[in-house]
């Protein structure tokens, strides 16, 4: 099935020179060249892509980017501008802060060879599964979470985790939440159901690691969406109170464009949701358009500053000082700060000379399941202890020692745990993970730490290794 590309540039030669391209690359192309002719393409028949120029004549890109955020478009989006390229940027960060997908950026004049290499990375991507497949794939299992640590250095501490939802496809592989999350997004029941879904595989979670002594807050997602229903934090805190989860453990992450789409009910939500406890997490901070009024009245604990920031900040004078602003003004209104997407030691140490609160990126690690969070840490603890420090590595409180003592980490050869024995020996008798989950009465994330646990205790590198040892 080729992909539907729909393309609105006023110059009709150039649009003519995209759809051509686009067709030999294999995708069904349509171009157009004045706002009427867009919007009924548009509803005739929703393309996967449009491409689109920012400079249209009697209109112009933001006002139908506006328009598409508006009518819940959720496929892929390309812009190109004649202008520099600052304003091409903003011009992506408009359609991010909106909830749009972008693909690609283009300056022009474009390049033909330029244009070859995008369609054919378009055509070769899988079409977005519908949200009644998501939702079978919610009964079936199919969903995870993977976790990515948040921390400090000085002195060496995980502080909390953030939790990330994928997709275990079973025809297109491990789907990440932007291939299938704008989808749900356009269908209420839907992003609630997913929600629901995800506050659950934290409880999970949340338990599996507790009992390794490892107990931090844990950062989950929500959608703009799911800021209509008032009774949402009622059902959290419930979830929370049956499994025995402090309510601070929970920190619920609000994009900054969500949380000021509808401010009087966002800030109904959003401070229930502070008295029963839990914490709120502003994501993406610095992308979106919300006044400092309104951030002045809107409960948020927490500032993550947005990664296209953090990402160019040893090249951009302007990104550090955007950078250094927020983390001053989170220091101000007395919230902590939070710098994601880092990937090098300059990035780090500049974040550090600003006093940001907290770390997040790919250099100190990246998304991993529940099962290998215990053995990120040891190896994070123990590059600590071999360096000299005034202080206890990670000492502080109680939430973020807690990693470091009473991890079960550090187990006797052959000491098993009763669980993690119940655990190999399911295992020994040759039941697959779910099984073993199912007679054990617990999710398949804790038979793997159980069984992990197994493994680093009986200094074995697999689980036939592990059962040889036992004897069993």
């Amino acid at each position: 099935m080729t992909k539907g590309l729909l393309v609105f540039d006023d110059d009709a030669a150039i649009g003519r020179l995209v759809v051509r391209v686009a067709k030999m690359a294999g995708l069904d192309a349509v171009s157009v060249s004045d706002a009427a002719a867009f919007e009924q393409q548009m509803q005739y028949e929703t393309p996967n892509i449009v491409m689109l120029d920012l400079q249209l004549g009697a209109t112009d890109g933001i006002e139908q980017l506006r328009g598409l955020a508006a009518d819940r478009f959720t496929g892929s989006l390309v812009l190109m501008s004649g202008f520099d390229a600052r304003v091409l940027n903003t011009a992506n960060r408009v359609a991010q802060s909106l909830g749009l997908k972008i693909e690609a950026t283009l300056e022009k004049p474009v390049q033909v060879a330029e244009l070859e290499q995008l369609f054919s990375r378009l055509k070769a991507a899988e079409t977005i599964p519908s949200t009644d497949r998501l939702l079978e794939a919610i009964r079936d299992g199919e969903l995870s979470l993977d976790f990515q640590p948040v921390v400090t250095r000085h002195p060496r501490t995980l502080k909390k985790l953030e939790a990330l939802v994928r997709w275990d496809h079973p025809a297109l592989g491990r789907l990440p939440p932007s291939d299938f999350l704008p989808g749900a997004e356009a269908d209420t029941p839907v992003i609630d159901t997913v929600t629901e879904w995800v506050i659950g595989a934290f409880v999970e979670a949340y338990l599996i690691l507790a009992e390794l002594g490892i107990r931090v807050p844990i950062g989950v997602n929500i959608s703009s969406q799911n800021l209509h229903d008032i009774a949402l934090p009622d059902r959290f805190e419930q979830r929370l109170r049956e499994a025995g989860i402090p309510a601070e453990h929970l920190c619920l992450e609000v994009t900054e464009s969500a949380a000021f789409s509808d401010p009087l009910r966002a800030m109904d939500i959003l401070t229930r949701i502070r008295l029963k406890g839990m914490q709120l997490s502003i994501d993406d901070f610095g992308i979106g358009y919300s006044s400092l009024k309104m951030l002045r009245q809107t409960p948020f604990s927490e500032m993550k500053i947005d990664q296209s920031f953090v990402h160019d900040m040893a090249t951009s004078r302007d990104s550090r000082a955007i950078v250094k602003s927020i983390v001053d003004l989170a220091a101000n209104m007395e919230m902590q700060s939070v710098a994601e997407g880092i990937e090098t030691e300059e990035t780090a140490a500049l974040l550090e000379s600003m006093n940001v609160g907290m770390l997040q990126g790919y250099l100190f690690a990246r998304p991993m399941p529940v099962e290998a969070v215990p053995a990120w840490l040891a190896i994070w603890m123990r590059e600590d202890s071999q360096e000299p420090r005034g202080r206890r590595p990670g000492a502080g409180s109680d939430a973020e020692a807690g990693p470091i003592e009473g991890s079960g980490l550090a187990s006797e050869p052959s000491h098993l745990s009763p669980p993690q024995r119940q655990a190999m020996q399911l295992l020994a008798q040759g039941h697959a993970l779910k099984e073993i989950a199912r007679q054990l009465g617990v999710g398949i994330g804790a038979v793997k730490v159980r069984l992990s646990q197994a493994y680093m205790a009986l200094g074995a590198r697999n689980g036939a290794e592990a059962v040889a040892r036992l004897g069993l």
